[in-house]
């Protein structure tokens, strides 16, 4: 059973006010299942609806391109196998979308913030499996201030999403961990808010998965949950 208490309890213990203040979970139709708080549900809704018809779009043409690739190679090339949507980017003049598939019935949705300058900006990107990673590693104008990157914590900040407690960290392994990251934030700034909002989204997917993988929870095809 999904417990979407634990999960928007996650959700807004992950949350930056100024790089991402905000993440929901989604099913594909566009059903909201959890999110940070406070929110505007009207927002969320209007949000995760357009997300709902953008990743449908483009799982689509994945679809029809594996299908052609197949076709053309009798469906034995590697390349042409499991090709699925697994990310989706949108960039407005308000804001970024960053859509990451948990599970085929689940969908996680970061909200990143971007400078109040940008004007006349609409992008999409896709990624399907075996993609090369959207933004690339590459140093680019990330639109936000150093300051507001140089403080964040990316790793995720709960326990379990469904509620089970794990052990604690030590102190050494704490001060071990923090000595690692450090090498690597004047890196992240450098390759800007975009990066750091995919790299963010990126851990949670990676701690969702693996709390629901260890609890054998698959998200059904009908969302009947209580």
């Amino acid at each position: 059973m999904l417990n979407a208490r634990k999960l928007s309890e996650l959700l807004a213990k992950n949350v930056d006010p100024k790089l991402y203040p905000r993440m929901f979970i989604m099913s594909p139709n566009g059903t909201l299942l959890a999110y940070s708080t406070p929110a505007n549900i009207k927002e969320l809704r209007d949000q995760a609806a357009l997300i709902s018809m953008a990743w449908k779009d483009h799982e689509k043409a994945i679809v029809s391109s594996h299908d052609e690739d197949a076709s053309r190679t009798d469906g034995s090339s590697k390349a042409t196998q499991n090709k699925l949507l697994q990310t989706l980017t949108i960039e407005f003049d308000s804001n970024n979308l960053i859509i990451r598939a948990i599970q085929p019935m689940l969908l996680l949705v970061l909200v990143g913030g971007v400078p109040p300058t940008r004007k006349g900006v609409f992008k999409m990107t896709a990624e399907a499996t075996g993609d090369p990673r959207y933004p690339s590693f590459e140093p680019s104008d990330g639109g936000s201030s150093a300051e507001a990157i140089e403080r964040l914590d990316l790793s995720p900040r709960q326990d379990s999403a469904q509620g089970t407690d794990s052990p604690s960290p030590s102190s050494r392994e704490l001060r071990a961990e923090a000595a690692s990251h450090m090498s690597l934030r004047d890196k992240d700034i450098k390759l800007g808010a975009l990066h750091i909002q995919r790299k963010k989204l990126d851990a949670m997917t990676r701690f969702i998965r693996d709390d629901f993988n260890s609890k054998g929870f698959v998200m059904p095809d009908d969302l009947s949950f209580p």
